[in-house]
């Protein structure tokens, strides 16, 4: 690791002890392997109901905290390699469970394009599991399928790339080529503008696990200057409209270790 990237996690470091819910202290120093990840899965067991959904450990607010918690539970084993644990399993088997008629996700007040960014997350993360239905990932497929368009993502609109991004990155699909190709371009061009900013476009590139994403000339090398320059004198990063300085920082200092140069 480089020092520039070596004193940034140290920065991002004290900011977490400050500032965190134990939980992400728990999951911080398990990404930094200072501990192994039993801590971790025991906590999140703890924290996990008879049916599999994760009870929420602060008090973000969401209009499903459960549905919050359990995607928040899964992006943390994401990070770490362990969505094969039984944490995962049962966190699998509750959201499969949800999966509406129509192939994609909801939560209460979700419109349309609500119901597209939630779907792909869940898609996204329930293919990296060995225990998703190939049925049900077809299902989120379809339901993505039919409300793609070109006009969806232009502008540039981050919720609908990040959405189709982690789906079809992941998920099989006869439309991946193009809409990545779409998608990719679009997430350059708000990173070039400053529409979107560095964790914003470093999450696209970590729920892809990609260095590089088609359609764009943008790599991880810039992407992580960008986020080093983004850094707070607190050591940590600025929250996004609805979203917490904690859970960008965890994301930044992620995207430091996944895309920085001794990766």
């Amino acid at each position: 690791m480089s020092d520039a990237l070596s004193n940034a996690v140290t920065r991002a470091d004290g900011f977490v002890q400050r500032s965190a819910p134990p939980l992400e202290r728990v999951f911080f120093d398990t990404l930094l392997r200072r501990q192994d990840a039993r801590a971790l899965l025991a906590a999140l067991a703890e924290a996990q109901a008879p049916d599999g959904a994760l009870r929420p450990w602060d008090e973000a607010p969401a209009p499903d905290p459960a549905l919050a918690a359990t995607l928040r539970g899964l992006t943390r084993l994401d990070a770490l390699g362990l969505l094969d644990h039984p944490v995962g399993e049962r966190a699998t088997a509750w959201l499969l469970a949800r999966q509406a008629p129509d192939g994609g996700w909801d939560e209460p007040g979700a419109d349309e394009e609500r119901r597209i960014a939630l779907t792909g997350e869940v898609a996204g993360l329930l293919a990296k599991t060995p225990f998703a239905r190939a049925s049900a990932l077809a299902g989120a497929e379809a339901f993505l399928a039919r409300l793609w368009s070109v006009e969806r993502v232009q502008g540039p609109r981050y919720a609908p790339i990040l959405a189709y991004v982690h789906a079809l990155a992941n998920v099989p699909s006869e439309l991946a080529d193009e809409v990545l190709q779409w998608c990719g371009r679009e997430l350059e061009r708000g990173f070039r503008t400053h529409a979107f900013d560095a964790v914003a476009v470093a999450r696209v590139f970590l729920r892809a696990r990609a260095r590089a994403l088609p359609g764009a000339s943008l790599e991880a090398g810039e992407v992580v200057a960008t986020l080093l320059a983004a850094q707070a004198a607190d050591g940590g990063w600025p929250a996004e409209a609805g979203g917490s300085r904690t859970g960008a920082t965890l994301e930044a200092v992620e995207a430091l270790l996944r895309l920085g140069p001794s990766a």
